[in-house]
């Protein structure tokens, strides 16, 4: 997905977590995440909300559906997109801005899931 939009973008930064993440869940539970966050080569170019879009596009042709989208914010400089796959139980919210850094932002987590070990 990220290859999509790679080349657009300078300082792209990624995270994955190789731990458990449990900040968010109950005792006992795990949570693993992946994060990436970049600004784009040329701001004036290149529309965060277009670009949002085409990530949105990408997911839900992986059979992941819409649960939020930039119309319930109505912000013109804001596009952001929260889709689930309720098959692998994973979520992205897909956050895009021209005006402010960073201007992609990606989380994709699992959910809570039991911690083995």
């Amino acid at each position: 997905m990220l290859s999509l939009i790679e080349s657009d973008l300078t300082g792209l930064t990624k995270e994955r977590a190789e731990q458990d993440k449990s900040t968010s869940c109950g005792t006992g539970k795990a949570q693993r995440y992946f994060s990436a966050k970049g600004n784009f080569a040329d701001p004036a170019r290149q529309d965060a909300i277009s670009r949002i879009g085409l990530l949105k596009g990408k997911l839900v042709t992986l059979g992941y559906r819409e649960l939020v989208d930039e119309l319930d914010l109505s912000d013109d400089d804001l596009g952001v997109a929260v889709l689930v796959n309720d098959e692998t139980k994973l979520t992205f919210t897909l956050l895009g801005r021209s005006s402010t850094s960073p201007h992609i932002v990606i989380v994709g987590k699992t959910e809570c899931f039991a911690r083995s070990g």
